[in-house]
This record gives C-alpha cells, structure tokens and sequence, in this order.
C-alpha cells in the first residue's frame, strides 16, 4: 500500500495554508482536499505575473486558470519531465536529460524536438535548452528552414529550377501559408500540380497524333495561336466598322467625330485609347500593318503579323484584307476547338513549352525529396509551442502555487516578495501603502470593495511620457484620514519601478486603527463647531448687509426699529442668560460635590468622560479592523478566493508605513517662521494644573486633613488601591 503523503500547513494572520516544500507537495496536490486551497481561480489579466504563462494554462480560454487547469498543469509536468524536481529551482532552462521521451500531441518528444531545435540554432552540443533558444523566430521560422509543419516553401529548395517550380505550384494552386510567414507547398498541392501536368500533355499529344490539321503551322503554331487570341476581337471590330461604312456612311462618320473628340481631352487614357479602332475606317479599306496601327495595339499586332499572317503569307505583307482574315479565322477553326476542350485545371495559365520543360527536368523527384524531409521532421511550430510551455512551467509554476495553492508570497516578511495581485507601492499624505491592486472592472469593484472593511483609496494613475493609463486600488492601514481627499496627488511606483503620477478618485471610507478611532469623535465635534460658527457667522454677515443696505435706503425707520429690536434683547438675553448660568452652575456644583469626596475621584472622573466619547468609537473601529479581508476585493479582480484572507492589525501595520525619520538623524526644533499667536496650548495646560490643585485643596479643606495625611492617602492609593484592582482582575480572568 502506497504511502500517504504527509502536507505541512502553515498559520499566517489567522489564516491556515499549505506550505509548499517539495515537487512531491506538487505532484500530490491532486490529493489535496480543494477546500484546503487558498485560491480556486485567478486571471490571465491585471496580476504581476507572466501572462503568456497564465494563458498557456487557460487551455478553456475564458480569461481565468481554475483548479482543473493547474492539476492538468501538474500531470503535464509528471508526463514530461524525467526530472520534475528541476522546478523547484527558479530558472528559464531545462537540462537535456530532465526531457521525456513521451511523445507530444505533435507526434514528437520533448527530447527530440529540444534536439531539432539546437540543431537548427547550431547548438547540437548543448547540453540544455533555454527559454531563448524556442523565441529567435527569425532562425526558428524562417522560409529556407525545414520546420516540420508540412508546408515546403520556393527558399527551402535547394535547387533553383526546383524552387522556380514550386513557384508555379503556389501559382496555380494558391500554395499554403508556411509558419515563416511565407507562401509554400504541400504534398496534396505537389501532387495534383504534376497530374495536371501530365493531362496537359497528354491531351496535346494526342491531338498531334490523332488531328495535324490543328497545328497547321507546326511548332509555331502555339505561338501563333496566342497571338490570334490577343487580338481576334479587335480586329473582327475594324472590318464591321469598316463594312458599317459602306453600308452607311453619315453613321460611320457620326462614330469617327465622336471618337475623335476623345483626343481633345488632355487626359486620354491608355483605356480609352485601346477602346478606339485599330486604324482609321474607311469602306472596303484592308487593316494596314506599321504606323497606321492604333498606338495601343502596336505590339499586340506586331506579334500577329510575325506569329501569323507571315507565315501564311510572305514578309512583305503590309496589310490584309478582310477576305485573307477570314481565311485565317478558318485555318484557327479546328485549332480553337481543340483548345476549348483542354483540362480546366490549375496548370491553364503555364504555356505548353513550360508544361514540357518541366515534366522533362528532374524538379518533380527532387521536390518529393524536400517534402519527405518536411514531413518526417519534428514539427517546430508545435513542438516550440509545447517546449516553451516546459520552459515557462519550469521558471514560473512554482511562483503561481505559492499565490494560488496558498498565499506564501502574501504573508513573507521577506521585503522582495510580493503577492502576484500586488501591482506596486503608492506613496501619498507622508506615507507609504504596499497592499495596492490593479484594477480592471470598476463597476465590479464599486460593489465588492466595501464588503472588505478596508479603507481603500482608488486612483487615477498615468504616464504622459508613454500615453500610459491605469487605475489602482490602495489600502491605507496607518496614519490618519484627515487629509485623504478625492483629488489629492500621490506619486505610484509599479513593479518594474516605473513611477506614474497618482490622483486619488473615490474613497471607500471604514476605519484605519485603533489610534485614529480615538480621537475620531473630538474632530467630529470640532469640524461640527467650525461649520456651526462658519454658518452662523455667514448668517450674521448676510443680516448685517441686509441692516446696511436698508439703512442707506431708510435711515429713521432702520434707527426705530434698532432701538426696540436692542431693548427687547437686553432683556430677553438677560434673563436667559441669568437662568443658563444658574442651570450651569448648580449641576457643576453637583458634580463637584460628588467628585471631591475623594482626592482621586477627579482624575477618574475625567478618564471616565474620555472613555464614555472614544470607547465606543473604538470598539467599532475594532470589531471592523478584525474584520478586513481582501477576498472581496480579489473576486472583483476576477479571482476566486477559497480562504479568509484577513488583514489582522499586526499584519495592517506592516502593509502601510508611516514617514520615519533615520535612526541617528538630528532635528532642530528652532521653527524661524513659527506662528507667534497666543499660546494657547500653555494657557490650557495651566488652566487644567490650577483646577486640579484648586480640587485637591478643596478635598484636603473639606476632609479635615493636614498635608502628612494627604501624602500618605496618596501613597495608599498607588500601595494598595490600584494592585487591589489589578489583582481583583486577574482573579477574575481566571
């Protein structure tokens, strides 16, 4: 029975994840229980990771790897590696003997394609393959390369007639696109290119056997015959021109005005010329020969007067009728009956001399050769593809596992190893915040991103020189929120170190710590004072505009109303007033009597006060910074998160730093452009020394003590009192 194999977990912020030791812990993560993976997807986009990687992985191709991808990943690695252990090393080549000799899906190795590959880079002796020697594309795929992908294109010929042949081939049978880029040939092309060869003669030949009457002219006559062709129908319209002359000449005449109008416009046309008749018409005239030729046709019946009308008839010849045309057309009769029956096949377009040459040359052998020795090489194409998938597994899997599996990276004190959701470091309001996400799909992250009780800054960040644009996610774990506000500017750093101006666009408010929980109900009250006074202020300067102005327009009723309106407040506010500070100083006197009973009631009672505003707002804030995980905000991100992955308080104040000045720097606290206001910091700190003095004499008074029984009250209360308590407590948390 085949032993279990033993996993080691590891406890991170409260989080229990497997620690990846071994390529043993990788080739069992099969067995592993998938609810005991941190991760069961992540995206091909938006992580600080290899993303050609990712996508080798995605095989489904839906933009995420999921578990069932990484365990095929897994077997891939055991299938093809001899040594699976190599992995465990971060490196970007394999050495010759960790290849398999299991076959690809291309029908070759690992070995023997790794082999084929250096063979073409001129490195058979090397003695391991790198992730460099599968990307020179340029030596890999280039046209004269035989790279096993079944398509020979003209450069991989060594022989030239050779190569002009698989030429025609791609041009009568639209050849195939070769991995290079270039057009080539393959065997089903090759073969159906010479069968058609062979129809064509063929058919020629049998036509010389069996009708000589065709090639009346003998081997000229395939020549003649092209140069016919060409002009047939040019010449079959000057005779009917010509005959539409004698049998009407205001209409024959009507047609040369309007065609001679054309050479009145500067911007003739060769088309338009060609469209013109061959020469000039004239009833009964013969189609002259030379210069009289329309200058568009010249060549064209050039070639027929030498191919045809010479050999029928002499040198001299220097035009022809319309009766020695038609008996041209008539010796052509059998011979255009016999060329519409030729074979529609892909070699129409090769003239019969071509077709010859080429069937009588050696091209057809060698050409089958090249093919045999494309065929039976490794395919480079694919076995690249499935050696590069090697390579990157052997240089980044490990990596992958360590931010999927579990979250090692994540929970590293080591300062550089970063998480793969980890985009860069925001630096901003004199502090620095690690924890920061690239985000892709704002709308999801509009919705997720508060359910994290993180408070999360969104920024806007670009880099005018390159036309860069993207936007981040930050986490703020320390300091204050006081001047985090949407618009301030930040400066971001990204993985590669590259900096890009940040703008901060939106806030996800919770709290930041404890510390800042504290003091969170005194600056609401302060800000609440400030706009109490801001507004009423506001509202005393409209009245007093409103007062002047009517004043300047109304001056004795303005006076009138003053006078009432002040003796109607001084009494009003008189007798308010009177029975406020009486209200005021009866529960002060109160308080006092209760707080006086004892000398150290006063100080408690202020602790208490203190305690009755911050406690609950840091109990909140508490209860929320238990509560931060990032989950939420990596399955906006496209990731499937399995674990709680909680950022606790010891682990907040790592992800964000304070500004910290150097150990053994020195400040000189001497501020010359200090405000010279009225100190009132000094004038509290005297206030609050006076009460309490005045209280303790208050206390010594009413209790009938002398100064030796108030010294030794105090001494039983830090003696006795305050460890009673302490003990008291531990007692009971016992």
């Amino acid at each position: 029975m085949a032993k279990e194999h033993t996993w080691h977990f590891i406890k991170a912020a409260g989080l229990v994840q497997l620690k990846i030791e071994s390529i043993d812990d990788i080739l069992n993560l099969k067995n592993l229980d998938q609810k005991l993976w941190v991760a069961l997807a992540c995206p091909v986009k938006g992580l600080e990771f290899s993303e050609e990687t990712l996508s080798l992985l995605d095989t489904d191709h839906n933009g995420r790897v999921r578990v069932s991808e990484i365990l095929d990943a897994v077997e891939f690695i055991r299938k093809y590696f001899t040594k699976p252990d190599v992995i465990m090393t971060k490196g970007t080549s394999i050495p010759m003997d960790a290849l398999s000799s299991e076959a690809f899906a291309c029908g070759h190795s690992p070995l023997d394609s790794a082999k084929s590959v250096l063979h073409i880079l001129g490195k058979d002796n090397a003695t391991e393959i790198c992730l460099d020697d599968v990307s020179v594309n340029d030596k890999l795929f280039a046209p004269n390369v035989i790279n096993g992908d079944g398509v020979l294109p003209p450069e991989a010929v060594k022989d030239e007639a050779s190569a002009a042949v698989v030429k025609d081939i791609i041009a009568c049978t639209g050849g195939s696109d070769d991995i290079s880029g270039v057009k080539g040939i393959t065997r089903e092309q090759y073969t159906t290119f010479f069968a058609d060869l062979r129809a064509i003669r063929n058919w020629r030949e049998s036509a010389q056997k069996d009708a000589p009457d065709i090639f009346f002219l003998k081997l000229g006559t395939d020549a003649a015959a092209s140069a016919y062709m060409k002009v047939k129908d040019k010449i079959n319209e000057y005779f009917l021109r010509c005959s539409l002359a004698s049998y009407n000449g205001d209409v024959s005449l009507a047609l040369r005005k309007k065609e001679e109008a054309l050479f009145t416009d500067a911007e003739l046309t060769q088309e338009q010329l060609a469209a013109l008749p061959l020469a000039l018409v004239e009833s009964g005239k013969a189609l002259p020969f030379g210069s009289a030729i329309n200058p568009a046709w010249a060549a064209d019946i050039e070639a027929f007067r030498k191919n045809v009308v010479v050999p029928l008839f002499d040198e001299t010849k220097a035009s022809l009728t319309e009766a020695e045309w038609k008996k041209i057309e008539n010796d052509f009769g059998a011979y255009m009956a016999w060329y519409a029956a030729r074979p529609a096949n892909g070699v129409a377009t090769l003239t019969f001399e071509r077709v010859d040459e080429i069937l009588s040359s050696d091209a057809e052998q060698l050409i089958a050769a090249r093919l045999d020795e494309e065929e039976k090489h490794p395919p480079i194409a694919l076995a690249t593809v499935d050696l590069r998938k090697m390579l990157l597994l052997r240089r980044d899997f490990v990596e992958l596992l360590r931010n999927y599996v579990s979250f090692e990276d994540f929970y590293s004190l080591e300062d550089d190893v970063w998480a793969t959701f980890q985009c860069g470091r925001l630096y901003i309001d004199g502090r620095s915040c690690d924890l920061c996400f690239r985000v892709l799909d704002g709308a999801k992250h509009a919705t997720m991103a508060p359910l994290s009780q993180c408070y999360l800054l969104y920024c806007d960040c670009s880099r005018p020189s390159e036309g860069k644009t993207m936007q981040i996610a930050a986490l703020v774990s320390a300091g204050n929120r006081d001047n985090l506000i949407v618009g301030r500017n930040g400066l971001f750093y990204d993985r590669k170190g590259n900096d890009w101006d940040a703008t901060i666009t939106k806030i996800v408010e919770n709290p930041i710590s404890i510390r800042e929980a504290f003091w969170q109900p005194y600056k609401k009250l302060s800000r609440m004072i400030q706009e109490r006074i801001a507004k009423k202020a506001a509202e005393s300067e409209k009245a007093m505009d409103a007062k002047m102005a009517a004043s300047v327009e109304k001056p004795t009723d303005v006076a009138a109303n003053a006078s009432a309106t002040s003796k109607k407040f001084d009494v009003g506010t008189i007798a308010a007033l009177g029975v406020a500070v009486s209200g005021f100083a009866a529960v002060l006197g109160t308080i006092l009597g209760i707080i006086t009973r004892k000398w150290w009631m006063p100080p408690v009672f202020i602790i208490g006060i203190v305690l009755i505003i911050s406690l609950p707002s840091m109990i909140l804030a508490w209860l929320k910074l238990r509560q931060r995980n990032i989950a939420p905000v990596l399955d906006a991100s496209g990731w499937a998160v399995n674990g709680n992955v909680k950022i606790n308080l010891p682990l907040g104040a790592v992800l964000t730093q304070k500004a910290v000045r150097p150990k053994g720097s020195r400040l000189n606290t001497y501020d010359p452009y200090a405000e010279k206001g009225f100190p009132i910091k000094r004038v509290i700190l005297c206030v609050l020394l006076i009460a309490l003095l005045a209280i303790a004499v208050v206390v010594v008074a009413k209790n009938g003590w002398n100064v030796h029984e108030a010294w030794k009250s105090v001494k039983d209360f830090f003696t006795v009192t305050i460890p009673g308590i302490f003990k008291e407590k531990t007692v009971i948390a016992e």
